[in-house]
């Protein structure tokens, strides 16, 4: 430990400031014409200013640019000429020889130069002096721009004298015709009267941009954590969340509390790794501490009082509050509050509240106060708020946090369990946990037995939250709790929670609870409480697979609450319908139901069930996901726009299985329709979220997903890698959904490597290549063995299953095209020599994909409709097919991020064209349309997606040549655009070839 505590905690990268980088980047390579540019960095202290500016220090040297640098200091507001001094300490080495030609203007700075007896005495002090100093200046510092760009940085102008602050304009005109970048940083909050003349006068003429820096976002925080530390594992939402309010994304902050962390012991390394301990209570660092000393220090006694009292009353405060407990008049404190507000430790937000600027600086001042001080001004405070609440929720949070700190425990746990109540119904599960883990502390303090229901709210919220063990012991309480009581009523909700709270990890445990809340609901006799267990117990059934059952199950729990006229429950089981018409496979249902459900949550304000409904609405209109069945034809925006808002809800009430939901439903969508690098961004965020709560079915359909993008992209060995993990944590969760699909997934992967002895018995025990499917998971699995029975030689039994699954799909319409199903009909038939038999089957599928958006399908329908042309001697319209197969391709290579993914997609589609293209053309391919060796590079780098620049750089050649080997290309083959030209190479076979 002991070479990690002198070593500082500093962000090996720049994070969240990718922006302000390439602003920075850009006006340095402008520099390359003989024109200044004036660039203001601005924003709190601690920002990130000093390391923006570094990265431009380093960029610019890299261009070759010349860089000066000084800074301005606290004490230098009365210096004349300080920031300049400080630069020419900085950045010239013989001050002698390189300033002596400027000796005699530069006389009011000769403490830069060694005693010279023959200089001349300067004239008086005039305007006329000043000028000629300037001018001096400025040629000193200009004197090389012309021949070598210039980069000018004064750090911190807020503590800038006024006449530095003159010379800068000064010199911003001077350097106007010249490649002259001139950078300066200030704290925005501290702009005094000369820096904001000079800003205006900047404003006035438009000589410069202005990047405002703003605090990181909490994901940005969480990257920093990981860098600082090396992480590569997602960081506890909850130590990101406290570190993030107390910091408010202020990168020196962040570092520095870490610091602390690490020297305390907080922040630790076990086997190599770092680890940590709960953050509370919380060290200030030293360097918090010393700032909010300093600017305490010249507080009247008053203001200190009334800051101290602030600092109690909480991060925020009323004016009426502290007025009410201090006595002062409306004057008096307004006065006291502006003493404040001027040194910098408080802001105004509005004319009844104020708050202190940093959560850190009202952390440093409470921590500095007795605990006898601060339990006796929480107790005055609770007080007081209880004479002037308005409504009886609004200030629930406050009184119990104020007499759970004044120890008046009878006061702190009436208002705690109350507040805790109230955040949960208002979805907000963290301030829940906080309120009712403040309850049941109180009650300890008072020797009383808490109610089980406190135990179950707070179940609940953990539960919101992802932390499955804290969540368990709460409900094994609350039942113990129910139970001992001989409360029925209060032990079924209980039974009910605790079977929800399984579904994530183990569907086994749920059936069993759900069962003994079915039971108890009998026995109790309440028709109510048994149409929730009926609905609960259906969504069991349709996730272990008896979709039959479960349909049956929950149509009798949605007439139960019908009868009832229970809006909760109806909206619920139209939700669980949803789900279970889309396993069963028919869609049409699942989509009428899903509409239903978000129609009625929407209307009972239910945020949980209105996420949920929203995109639990997107998966089964997923092309790629229905592959077998019907699907709801609906486009990408709308599914867009309901995720997005499925995620929002989900992020709003702190629900990480939701979210994590929501980002698998997301990347399902946009895998089916060819949106690769999305798909994969989102399944990785998803996997990231379903890991750290240990959510062991989104976890798996994370795999899944990533498994289902690569074999799409036909890389089956990556396929097979992530497949391989999703089956055995599908058998694990006992999800029938999961482990079908995860096997029928997994077996197409190891056909499409070439491994047919283990698709074959992977499949088999699932189910048999003649089984008849009863959902959409088995259906998934019909189909790869239909896929494998074909690579088998087997054409006829692929063509059976092909058929037997379009005549059993469930649900309508009928006469909507199955373009999996049909694609695999058409190819059996063109194995059998029926070849015309299978252009139409070819033809509907390709219709299917078209209305479907079913991109990363259609390419392959027109490869194998191109064949089943040629083989009817049709060979325009075979071309014609592989060239449509081509530019699909195109579109979709231009959706993978992966650079290697994307290369190997395209090789292995560019061959799979190419070889049916041979057998139709009659062209000798050798020199297709009279292009150049370098041309067919050229048209393999287009189809790869290089622009003209990369195209150059790869060829070492000019950006113009590369311009001129494009132009060519299209005027050789007729083309009008890159995207044709490169359709043209897939379809030809250029890439393979260049790669060879």
């Amino acid at each position: 430990m002991a070479q990690f505590f002198a070593q500082p905690v500093v962000c090996p990268v720049l994070i969240g400031r990718a922006n302000a980088v390439a602003v920075i980047d850009h006006l340095i390579d402008a520099l390359a014409t003989p024109r200044s540019q004036i660039l203001l960095i601005s924003g709190d202290a601690g920002i990130g200013k000093s390391r923006l500016v570094g990265e431009a220090k380093t960029y610019a040297n890299a261009r070759g640019a010349m860089v000066l640098q000084g800074a301005c200091f606290p004490q230098d507001q009365t210096c004349p000429f300080a920031p300049l001094r400080d630069l020419m300490r900085a950045n010239f080495a013989d001050p002698l020889g390189e300033l002596a030609p400027f000796a005699h203007e530069l006389y009011p700075l000769l403490d830069l130069l060694p005693p010279a007896t023959t200089l001349l005495a300067p004239a008086a002090d005039s305007e006329q002096q000043k000028r000629r100093l300037f001018a001096a200046l400025a040629q000193l510092i200009l004197r090389d721009a012309a021949q070598r760009p210039l980069v000018f940085i004064i750090e911190d102008l807020h503590w800038s004298d006024p006449v530095s602050l003159d010379f800068l304009l000064f010199l911003a005109r001077q350097a106007a015709s010249m490649p002259v970048l001139l950078i300066g940083t200030y704290r925005g909050d501290e702009v005094g009267p000369a820096l904001r003349h000079y800003l205006m006068q900047l404003d006035r003429t438009r000589l410069a941009h202005e990047l405002v820096l703003a605090p990181l976002t909490p994901a940005e925080v969480e990257m920093m954590i990981q860098r600082i530390f090396d992480l590569h594992r997602p960081i506890h939402a909850e130590f990101v969340s406290t570190l993030y309010t107390l910091t408010e994304g202020n990168p020196f902050f962040v570092e520095e509390l870490l610091k602390a962390l690490v020297v305390a012991g907080d922040i630790f390394i076990v086997d190599g790794k770092w680890d940590r301990k709960p953050i509370d209570p919380l060290r200030i660092p030293r360097s918090v501490q010393a700032a909010v000393q300093q600017r305490i220090e010249h507080l009247s006694a008053d203001a200190r009082q009334v800051l101290g009292l602030a600092a109690v009353a909480g991060r925020r405060f009323d004016f009426d509050l502290l007025r009410q407990i201090t006595g002062y008049s409306e004057r008096d404190l307004v006065g006291l509050i502006k003493e404040l507000i001027g040194a910098q430790l408080v802001t105004e937000e509005s004319a009844d509240q104020y708050a202190f600027r940093h959560a850190l600086t009202r952390q440093t001042l409470y921590a500095n106060l007795l605990a006898r001080e601060r339990q006796a001004l929480h107790r005055t405070i609770a007080e007081a708020l209880e004479q002037i609440r308005a409504a009886p929720t609004d200030r629930l949070a406050d009184l119990a946090y104020h007499y759970d700190a004044a120890g008046a425990w009878e006061q702190a746990l009436t208002y705690a369990e109350q507040a805790g109540l109230h955040a949960q119904a208002s979805f907000a599960p963290q301030a829940a946990v906080t309120q009712l883990t403040r309850a049941l502390a109180a009650a300890e303090r008072l020797g009383l037995t808490p109610t089980p229901q406190i135990y179950q709210a707070r179940g609940r919220a953990y539960e919101t939250l992802g932390q499955f063990t804290l969540a368990q012991a709460d409900y094994d309480r609350a039942l113990q709790a129910a139970h001992t009581a001989n409360d029925p009523a209060a032990e079924w909700p209980i039974l009910i929670d605790i079977g929800t709270l399984w579904t994530g990890r183990d569907y086994a445990q749920t059936g069993q609870w759900f069962t003994r809340a079915l039971d108890l609901a009998n026995t109790i006799g309440d028709p109510r409480l048994r149409a929730h267990s009926l609905n609960r117990l259906g969504n069991w059934l349709t996730n272990v697979g008896r979709t039959a059952e479960s349909l049956a199950t929950l149509y009798d729990a949605l007439a139960a609450f019908e009868a009832l006229g229970d809006a909760q429950g109806i909206a619920e089981t139209h939700e669980r319908l949803g789900m279970a018409n889309g396993m069963y496979g028919d869609t049409m249902s699942s989509e009428r139901h899903y509409r239903l459900a978000i129609e009625r949550f929407r209307a009972l304000g239910d945020q949980r069930g209105l996420s949920y409904s929203l995109a639990g609405s997107c998966g089964y209109p997923s092309p790629g996901f229905s592959a077998t069945v019907f699907v709801v034809r609906e486009s990408r925006a709308a599914c867009h726009s309901r995720l997005a808002e499925a995620a929002q809800l989900a992020r709003q009430i702190d629900w990480q299985a939701g979210r994590a939901f929501a980002e698998w439903i997301a990347a399902v969508n946009c895998a089916s329709f060819g949106e690769f690098g999305d798909a994969l961004a989102h399944a990785d965020a998803g996997r990231q979220i379903a890991e750290e709560i240990g959510h062991r079915q989104w976890t798996t359909a994370a795999h899944w997903t990533r498994g289902f993008v690569f074999a799409t992209l036909l890389a089956p060995e990556r396929a097979v890698a992530a497949l391989e993990i999703a089956v055995p944590l599908a058998r694990s969760l006992g999800s029938s959904f999961w482990i079908n699909n995860s096997i029928a997934y997994l077996g197409r992967a190891y056909r499409m490597r070439g491994d047919l002895a283990s698709a074959r018995a992977l499949l088999a025990p699932a189910l048999p290549p003649d089984g008849r499917p009863h959902n959409i998971q088995q259906q998934h699995v019909l189909w790869a063995w239909g896929e494998l029975l074909l690579a088998e030689g087997d054409a006829q039994g692929a063509l059976r299953i092909a058929e037997t699954l379009l005549a059993s799909a469930p649900g309508t319409p009928h006469d909507q095209p199955i373009p999996a199903l049909l694609k695999l009909q058409g190819e059996a038939l063109l194995k059998l020599g029926r070849a015309g038999d299978a252009a139409s089957a070819l033809e509907a599928a390709r219709q299917g994909a078209q209305e479907r958006g079913e991109q990363p399908l259609l390419w392959q329908i027109q490869v194998a409709l191109g064949r089943a042309y040629r083989q009817l001697g049709r060979d325009p319209e075979a071309q014609h097919a592989l060239a449509a197969a081509s530019a699909v391709v195109v579109t979709l290579a231009a959706a993978i991020t992966d650079d290697e993914l994307r290369e190997q997609f395209l090789c292995m589609v560019g061959a799979t064209i190419h070889e049916s293209a041979l057998a139709t053309s009659r062209r000798k391919f050798a020199e297709p349309d009279g292009l150049t060796a370098r041309e067919y590079a050229v048209i393999a780098l287009i189809a790869r997606g290089y622009s003209n620049r990369a195209i150059a750089d790869a060829l070492v050649i000019a950006e113009k040549t590369a311009e001129g080997h494009v132009s060519s290309i299209l005027r050789k083959l007729g083309f009008s655009s890159r995207t044709q030209a490169a359709a043209y190479a897939i379809q030809h076979g250029l890439l393979s070839n260049s790669a060879n």
